[in-house]
Protein backbone atom coordinates (compact mmCIF):
# COMPACT_ATOMS: atom_id res chain seq x y z
CA UNK A 1 0.00 0.00 0.00
CA UNK A 2 2.73 2.46 1.01
CA UNK A 3 4.53 1.78 -2.26
CA UNK A 4 1.41 2.55 -4.28
CA UNK A 5 0.67 5.75 -2.37
CA UNK A 6 4.24 6.96 -2.65
CA UNK A 7 4.16 6.34 -6.38
CA UNK A 8 1.58 9.08 -6.73
CA UNK A 9 3.89 11.98 -7.50
CA UNK A 10 3.17 15.10 -5.47
CA UNK A 11 3.62 17.10 -8.68
CA UNK A 12 0.63 15.31 -10.18
CA UNK A 13 -1.43 16.17 -7.11
CA UNK A 14 -0.49 19.84 -7.24
CA UNK A 15 -1.10 19.98 -10.98
CA UNK A 16 -4.60 18.57 -10.60
CA UNK A 17 -5.42 21.04 -7.85
CA UNK A 18 -4.01 23.91 -9.88
CA UNK A 19 -5.98 22.95 -12.97
CA UNK A 20 -9.14 22.67 -10.88
CA UNK A 21 -8.59 26.16 -9.50
CA UNK A 22 -7.88 27.62 -12.92
CA UNK A 23 -10.94 26.06 -14.49
CA UNK A 24 -13.17 27.33 -11.71
CA UNK A 25 -11.78 30.83 -11.40
CA UNK A 26 -12.48 31.57 -15.06
CA UNK A 27 -16.03 30.25 -14.92
CA UNK A 28 -18.63 32.56 -16.42
CA UNK A 29 -21.62 33.97 -14.54
CA UNK A 30 -23.93 31.70 -16.47
CA UNK A 31 -22.05 28.53 -15.58
CA UNK A 32 -21.88 29.58 -11.93
CA UNK A 33 -25.63 29.24 -11.52
CA UNK A 34 -25.32 25.59 -10.51
CA UNK A 35 -23.42 26.77 -7.42
CA UNK A 36 -26.27 28.86 -6.05
CA UNK A 37 -26.69 27.91 -2.43
CA UNK A 38 -29.43 25.44 -1.62
CA UNK A 39 -28.89 25.42 2.12
CA UNK A 40 -27.53 27.91 4.59
CA UNK A 41 -23.98 26.93 5.52
CA UNK A 42 -24.13 28.45 9.02
CA UNK A 43 -27.61 27.36 10.08
CA UNK A 44 -28.36 26.21 13.63
CA UNK A 45 -29.72 22.68 13.21
CA UNK A 46 -30.63 19.91 15.70
CA UNK A 47 -27.10 18.55 15.23
CA UNK A 48 -25.62 21.91 16.21
CA UNK A 49 -27.94 22.26 19.19
CA UNK A 50 -27.07 18.77 20.45
CA UNK A 51 -23.35 19.50 20.23
CA UNK A 52 -23.81 22.79 22.06
CA UNK A 53 -25.92 21.23 24.82
CA UNK A 54 -23.75 18.16 25.36
CA UNK A 55 -20.25 19.48 24.74
CA UNK A 56 -19.87 23.25 24.51
CA UNK A 57 -22.19 24.52 27.20
CA UNK A 58 -20.87 22.26 30.00
CA UNK A 59 -17.35 23.55 29.34
CA UNK A 60 -18.50 27.18 29.29
CA UNK A 61 -20.50 26.73 32.50
CA UNK A 62 -17.29 25.85 34.35
CA UNK A 63 -15.22 28.53 32.63
CA UNK A 64 -14.40 31.35 35.10
CA UNK A 65 -14.14 34.19 32.58
CA UNK A 66 -17.53 35.65 31.64
CA UNK A 67 -16.73 38.70 29.51
CA UNK A 68 -17.93 38.29 25.94
CA UNK A 69 -14.56 38.25 24.18
CA UNK A 70 -13.13 35.65 26.57
CA UNK A 71 -16.19 33.46 26.11
CA UNK A 72 -16.03 33.71 22.31
CA UNK A 73 -12.36 32.78 22.29
CA UNK A 74 -13.12 29.88 24.62
CA UNK A 75 -15.79 28.66 22.20
CA UNK A 76 -13.18 28.73 19.45
CA UNK A 77 -10.76 26.76 21.61
CA UNK A 78 -13.43 24.16 22.31
CA UNK A 79 -14.03 23.77 18.58
CA UNK A 80 -10.37 23.19 17.72
CA UNK A 81 -9.60 20.99 20.73
CA UNK A 82 -8.74 17.41 19.79
CA UNK A 83 -11.13 16.02 22.40
CA UNK A 84 -14.09 18.40 22.39
CA UNK A 85 -13.72 19.88 18.94
CA UNK A 86 -15.19 19.45 15.49
CA UNK A 87 -11.96 17.91 14.18
CA UNK A 88 -11.89 14.64 16.14
CA UNK A 89 -12.38 12.63 12.93
CA UNK A 90 -10.52 14.96 10.60
CA UNK A 91 -8.47 13.64 7.70
CA UNK A 92 -5.52 15.37 6.09
CA UNK A 93 -6.71 17.32 3.04
CA UNK A 94 -4.22 15.46 0.83
CA UNK A 95 -5.95 12.20 1.70
CA UNK A 96 -9.16 13.44 0.09
CA UNK A 97 -7.27 14.25 -3.10
CA UNK A 98 -5.43 10.91 -3.12
CA UNK A 99 -8.72 9.13 -2.55
CA UNK A 100 -10.33 10.99 -5.45
CA UNK A 101 -7.46 10.04 -7.76
CA UNK A 102 -7.37 6.38 -6.74
CA UNK A 103 -11.13 5.97 -6.70
CA UNK A 104 -11.14 6.63 -10.45
CA UNK A 105 -9.58 3.17 -10.78
CA UNK A 106 -11.51 1.74 -7.82
CA UNK A 107 -8.49 1.77 -5.52
CA UNK A 108 -9.66 4.46 -3.12
CA UNK A 109 -9.74 1.94 -0.29
CA UNK A 110 -5.94 2.03 -0.23
CA UNK A 111 -6.08 5.52 1.29
CA UNK A 112 -8.42 4.48 4.09
CA UNK A 113 -6.20 1.85 5.72
CA UNK A 114 -5.64 2.59 9.43
CA UNK A 115 -8.47 5.12 9.44
CA UNK A 116 -11.22 4.84 12.00
CA UNK A 117 -14.71 3.79 10.96
CA UNK A 118 -15.87 7.40 11.34
CA UNK A 119 -13.05 8.70 9.14
CA UNK A 120 -13.80 6.12 6.45
CA UNK A 121 -17.46 7.11 6.46
CA UNK A 122 -16.55 10.76 6.26
CA UNK A 123 -14.09 10.21 3.41
CA UNK A 124 -16.62 8.26 1.37
CA UNK A 125 -19.59 10.52 2.07
CA UNK A 126 -17.82 13.84 1.47
CA UNK A 127 -16.14 12.51 -1.67
CA UNK A 128 -19.49 11.42 -3.05
CA UNK A 129 -21.22 14.67 -2.19
CA UNK A 130 -18.56 17.30 -2.92
CA UNK A 131 -15.67 16.00 -5.00
CA UNK A 132 -17.22 14.50 -8.12
CA UNK A 133 -17.29 17.79 -10.06
CA UNK A 134 -14.47 19.79 -8.44
CA UNK A 135 -12.36 17.92 -5.86
CA UNK A 136 -11.37 21.12 -4.06
CA UNK A 137 -15.01 21.82 -3.17
CA UNK A 138 -14.57 19.59 -0.13
CA UNK A 139 -12.69 22.54 1.39
CA UNK A 140 -15.61 24.93 0.93
CA UNK A 141 -18.92 23.10 0.53
CA UNK A 142 -19.65 21.40 3.90
CA UNK A 143 -22.08 23.22 6.18
CA UNK A 144 -21.71 23.74 9.92
CA UNK A 145 -24.26 20.97 10.41
CA UNK A 146 -22.17 18.45 8.46
CA UNK A 147 -18.86 19.55 9.93
CA UNK A 148 -20.19 19.12 13.46
CA UNK A 149 -22.01 15.89 12.61
CA UNK A 150 -18.89 14.28 11.16
CA UNK A 151 -16.40 16.08 13.45
CA UNK A 152 -14.29 16.40 10.33
CA UNK A 153 -13.11 20.02 10.19
CA UNK A 154 -9.72 20.55 8.55
CA UNK A 155 -9.82 24.07 7.15
CA UNK A 156 -10.55 27.69 8.02
CA UNK A 157 -13.97 27.77 6.36
CA UNK A 158 -15.01 24.71 8.39
CA UNK A 159 -14.02 26.30 11.70
CA UNK A 160 -15.57 29.68 10.88
CA UNK A 161 -18.90 28.11 9.96
CA UNK A 162 -18.97 25.88 13.01
CA UNK A 163 -18.10 28.80 15.25
CA UNK A 164 -20.91 31.01 13.95
CA UNK A 165 -23.51 28.23 14.23
CA UNK A 166 -22.42 27.39 17.79
CA UNK A 167 -22.37 31.03 18.91
CA UNK A 168 -25.87 31.51 17.50
CA UNK A 169 -27.09 28.39 19.29
CA UNK A 170 -25.65 29.72 22.54
CA UNK A 171 -27.28 33.12 22.02
CA UNK A 172 -24.06 34.94 22.84
CA UNK A 173 -24.52 37.93 20.54
CA UNK A 174 -27.10 40.66 21.12
CA UNK A 175 -27.84 41.45 17.48
CA UNK A 176 -27.59 39.36 14.28
CA UNK A 177 -25.46 42.03 12.61
CA UNK A 178 -22.88 41.87 15.43
CA UNK A 179 -21.51 38.52 14.20
CA UNK A 180 -20.42 38.01 10.59
CA UNK A 181 -18.64 35.57 8.34
CA UNK A 182 -15.56 36.97 6.55
CA UNK A 183 -13.75 35.91 3.39
CA UNK A 184 -10.31 37.38 2.77
CA UNK A 185 -7.42 37.02 0.34
CA UNK A 186 -3.67 37.42 0.60
CA UNK A 187 -2.69 40.92 -0.45
CA UNK A 188 0.44 39.92 -2.35
CA UNK A 189 -1.40 37.22 -4.29
CA UNK A 190 -4.16 39.64 -5.20
CA UNK A 191 -1.69 42.33 -6.28
CA UNK A 192 0.16 39.91 -8.57
CA UNK A 193 -3.05 38.74 -10.22
CA UNK A 194 -4.30 42.28 -10.60
CA UNK A 195 -1.07 43.53 -12.16
CA UNK A 196 -1.25 40.80 -14.79
CA UNK A 197 -5.04 41.12 -15.09
CA UNK A 198 -5.02 37.34 -14.76
CA UNK A 199 -8.44 36.09 -13.67
CA UNK A 200 -7.09 32.53 -13.62
CA UNK A 201 -4.20 33.12 -11.23
CA UNK A 202 -4.48 31.42 -7.87
CA UNK A 203 -5.22 33.80 -4.99
CA UNK A 204 -4.86 32.25 -1.56
CA UNK A 205 -6.90 33.50 1.36
CA UNK A 206 -8.49 32.87 4.71
CA UNK A 207 -11.93 32.67 6.32
CA UNK A 208 -12.69 33.89 9.82
CA UNK A 209 -15.29 35.79 11.86
CA UNK A 210 -15.83 39.40 12.87
CA UNK A 211 -17.76 40.28 16.04
CA UNK A 212 -18.88 43.55 17.58
CA UNK A 213 -18.13 43.73 21.29
CA UNK A 214 -18.77 46.89 23.31
CA UNK A 215 -19.03 49.01 20.16
CA UNK A 216 -15.67 47.72 18.86
CA UNK A 217 -15.12 45.26 16.02
CA UNK A 218 -12.92 42.24 16.77
CA UNK A 219 -11.56 39.81 14.20
CA UNK A 220 -11.55 36.23 15.49
CA UNK A 221 -9.30 33.76 13.71
CA UNK A 222 -11.46 30.74 14.47
CA UNK A 223 -8.98 28.16 13.21
CA UNK A 224 -6.34 29.39 15.68
CA UNK A 225 -8.44 30.79 18.56
CA UNK A 226 -6.84 34.21 18.39
CA UNK A 227 -8.13 37.71 17.87
CA UNK A 228 -7.13 41.16 16.74
CA UNK A 229 -9.00 44.44 17.13
CA UNK A 230 -9.96 46.72 14.29
CA UNK A 231 -9.16 50.44 14.68
CA UNK A 232 -11.61 52.92 16.14
CA UNK A 233 -14.34 53.89 13.73
CA UNK A 234 -14.09 50.75 11.61
CA UNK A 235 -17.35 49.40 10.18
CA UNK A 236 -17.76 46.26 8.05
CA UNK A 237 -20.49 48.11 6.17
CA UNK A 238 -17.90 50.54 4.81
CA UNK A 239 -15.72 47.87 3.23
CA UNK A 240 -16.20 47.52 -0.51
CA UNK A 241 -14.45 48.05 -3.85
CA UNK A 242 -12.25 49.79 -4.78
CA UNK A 243 -10.60 50.46 -1.38
CA UNK A 244 -9.59 47.80 1.11
CA UNK A 245 -8.22 47.33 4.60
CA UNK A 246 -5.23 45.27 5.88
CA UNK A 247 -5.70 42.37 8.28
CA UNK A 248 -3.00 40.62 10.29
CA UNK A 249 -3.16 37.76 12.77
CA UNK A 250 -0.46 36.66 15.26
CA UNK A 251 -0.27 33.21 13.65
CA UNK A 252 0.61 34.72 10.27
CA UNK A 253 2.89 37.66 11.16
CA UNK A 254 4.27 38.06 7.64
CA UNK A 255 0.94 37.81 5.81
CA UNK A 256 -1.42 40.68 5.06
CA UNK A 257 -4.98 39.63 4.31
CA UNK A 258 -7.57 41.83 2.61
CA UNK A 259 -11.32 41.79 3.03
CA UNK A 260 -13.19 40.27 0.11
CA UNK A 261 -16.68 39.57 1.42
CA UNK A 262 -18.33 40.22 4.78
CA UNK A 263 -21.72 38.74 5.61
CA UNK A 264 -24.44 41.23 6.44
CA UNK A 265 -25.34 39.34 9.63
CA UNK A 266 -24.85 36.00 11.41
CA UNK A 267 -27.11 34.22 8.91
CA UNK A 268 -25.25 35.38 5.80
CA UNK A 269 -22.84 32.68 4.58
CA UNK A 270 -21.66 34.81 1.63
CA UNK A 271 -22.62 31.97 -0.75
CA UNK A 272 -19.11 30.64 -0.18
CA UNK A 273 -20.11 27.10 -1.12
CA UNK A 274 -17.63 26.17 -3.86
CA UNK A 275 -14.21 26.88 -5.25
CA UNK A 276 -15.75 28.72 -8.20
CA UNK A 277 -17.69 31.05 -5.93
CA UNK A 278 -14.69 31.58 -3.65
CA UNK A 279 -12.27 32.45 -6.45
CA UNK A 280 -14.69 35.05 -7.80
CA UNK A 281 -15.25 36.53 -4.34
CA UNK A 282 -11.49 36.93 -4.06
CA UNK A 283 -11.48 39.12 -7.16
CA UNK A 284 -14.64 41.14 -6.83
CA UNK A 285 -16.42 40.56 -3.53
CA UNK A 286 -19.20 38.96 -5.57
CA UNK A 287 -19.52 35.19 -5.97
CA UNK A 288 -21.11 35.73 -9.38
CA UNK A 289 -18.41 38.00 -10.86
CA UNK A 290 -14.81 37.17 -11.71
CA UNK A 291 -13.84 40.77 -12.56
CA UNK A 292 -11.19 42.63 -10.58
CA UNK A 293 -12.93 45.43 -8.68
CA UNK A 294 -10.43 46.26 -5.95
CA UNK A 295 -7.43 48.51 -6.33
CA UNK A 296 -3.88 47.35 -5.76
CA UNK A 297 -3.13 47.33 -2.06
CA UNK A 298 0.01 49.25 -1.15
CA UNK A 299 2.40 48.48 1.69
CA UNK A 300 2.80 44.77 0.92
CA UNK A 301 6.27 43.30 0.44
Amino acid sequence: MKHILKSINITVLLTILFVAILSCSATSIQSLKHNDKKENLIEVTPVVNDYVSNVVKPVLDSYPEKDKLSVLIKVSKILIDENTGVNKNSIKPSRYIYYDLLEKVKLGFLVSFKMSAEQKRNLKDWHEKYMKKTPADVFFAPSADEIIKYKAAFGCSHYARSFIAVVKALGLMDKPEDLRYVISSKADDYNKALEKNDSEMTINGHQFVIAKIDAKWILINTSKSEWTAMPEGFSPNSIGPPKNFPIRFPSYPDVTFLFRKIGKDCDDDCNDNSLAALMNIYRSGDSQSSNFKWERFEGVN
